[in-house]
C-alpha cells in the first residue's frame, strides 16, 4: 500500500513531554500514531509546542524537516498558521515541496477575511483538509479551491452497552467533556442543572465536567466551584483514548459552547462512542454532526432557559433514549480512522 523508505513531516503541536488534553495536541497525536501504525514511513515530528519553550531548537526542527522531507503535513492554530504560512508557501513555490494543511478549528475563514495573503498562502498548499461541508463552503466563497473534508476522527473502543437493559431513574447523570473555559458553555450548564434541580426541590440532575481548565480560568472556575451544589462534580482529566470508559454510563453529554473557534469537537466523537446523545447549542457547524432528534438534540446558541429546557425534554422523554443511544453508536462508526487515512496516504502517495 506504501512505499519503504518514504519519509514525511508533520508539523504541528505534540505537546513536548506534557500531557496536553487540548483538542489541537489530541488531533496532531491521532494523526501521527495512526500514519506510523498504517505505514512504514519515517515520519520527521516537528513540535511547535517549542515556540515558546526553545524557538531555536523548533526552528532548527522545521528547516530540517523542510529541507529533508518533501511531503509535509501541517496542524497549526491562529499564531502557528501567521509564522509557518509564509515559510510553507516560499518551499512550497520555490522548492516544489508539497504541503498538506490538516485544519485546526472551524474558524480559518475568519483569518482569511482578516489577512489577505492567507488566500495566496491556502491555494499554494496541494490540499486544505476541512473538517466539515460548512467550512469548506466558507473558504470555497472566499475563493480557496483546493478543499476537502476530513472530519475529526478518534480510535476509539465503541460503548457495547446492551441498551435494552438499562433502566433511566433519578438522578440523570449529565456530564462535560472538552476544555474547562467560559466560552464553552460551562457556567450555562451549571446554571441549568442548579436551577432544574432548586425547581423541582430534589437533585433530578447531576453534572460531573471533565477536562483541562483554561488557564485564564483557574482561579475563577475554583471559586465558582465553592459556590454550587454537591450536584456539580469537578472530575479532572481523563486521556483521549479513556474517554468511552469513562463517560459511557452518564444519560447524556451537554456541549454548550459558543467558542468561535469551534470546528468539529471530538468531544462528540467521544460522546457518540460512548453511546451518549449530545445536547448541543446549534453554533458554527454542530448542526453537521448532531442530528437533532436522533443522536441528540440542538438548541439556540447561548439561551441557558432552552439549555435548561432540552435537558427537561430527553429527561421526559426518556423512554427515547435507547434509540438515540443506538443511534449514536452507528453514528460513531463513522469516525474510525481507517477510511480517512486510508485517503491521506493515497493522496501523499498519488
Amino acid at each position: 500500500m506504501n512505499r519503504k523508505n518514504k519519509k514525511i513531516g508533520i508539523i504541528g503541536h505534540f505537546g513536548g513531554k506534557e500531557n496536553i488534553l487540548d483538542g489541537q495536541t489530541i488531533k496532531t497525536k491521532i494523526l501521527y500514531n495512526e500514519l506510523d501504525e498504517a505505514t512504514n514511513w519515517k515520519i520527521i515530528k516537528v513540535d511547535t509546542y517549542y515556540k515558546k519553550k526553545n524557538p531555536i531548537k523548533l526552528l532548527f526542527d522545521t528547516f530540517k524537516c523542510l529541507f529533508s522531507t518533501k511531503d509535509i503535513i501541517v496542524l497549526l492554530s491562529g499564531n502557528g498558521m501567521k509564522f509557518y504560512f509564509p515559510i510553507l508557501t516560499f518551499f512550497a513555490n520555490k522548492f516544489h515541496k508539497n504541503i498538506y494543511h490538516d485544519v485546526i478549528g472551524g474558524n480559518l475563514d475568519l483569518y482569511v477575511s482578516k489577512y489577505s495573503k492567507f488566500k495566496n498562502y491556502l491555494n499554494s498548499f496541494q490540499v486544505n483538509w476541512v473538517e466539515t461541508e460548512g467550512m469548506k463552503k466558507k473558504l470555497i466563497d472566499q475563493g480557496i479551491n483546493n478543499c476537502e473534508v476530513m472530519p475529526n476522527f478518534k480510535r476509539l473502543s465503541i460503548a457495547n452497552t446492551d441498551f435494552n437493559e438499562i433502566h433511566f431513574t433519578e438522578p440523570y447523570r449529565f456530564c462535560i467533556f472538552s476544555r474547562v473555559m467560559k466560552e464553552k458553555g460551562v457556567e450555562d450548564a451549571i446554571e441549568a442543572i442548579e436551577t432544574i434541580n432548586k425547581e423541582a426541590g430534589r437533585d433530578i440532575c447531576t453534572l460531573d465536567i471533565y477536562g483541562r481548565i483554561d488557564e485564564g480560568y483557574v482561579e475563577h472556575f475554583e471559586e465558582l466551584l465553592t459556590t454550587v451544589t454537591k450536584a456539580i462534580q469537578y472530575k479532572g482529566m481523563v486521556p483521549y483514548d479513556k474517554s468511552v470508559e469513562a463517560i459511557k454510563d452518564y444519560y447524556a453529554l451537554l456541549f454548550p459552547t459558543y467558542w468561535k473557534g469551534e470546528g468539529f469537537p471530538g468531544t462528540i466523537v467521544d460522546a457518540f462512542s460512548a453511546g451518549l446523545p449530545v445536547i448541543a447549542t446549534d453554533w458554527n457547524c454542530n448542526s453537521e454532526i448532531v442530528d437533532n432528534g436522533i443522536n441528540g438534540i440542538l438548541y439556540p446558541n447561548e439561551e441557558t432557559k432552552t439549555l435548561k429546557d432540552a435537558i427537561i425534554c430527553i429527561i421526559k422523554n426518556n423512554c427515547e433514549m435507547i434509540a438515540m443511544k443506538k443511534q449514536c453508536i452507528k453514528t460513531a462508526k463513522k469516525y474510525q480512522p481507517d477510511m480517512y487515512v486510508k485517503r491521506i496516504v493515497e493522496r501523499i502517495e498519488k
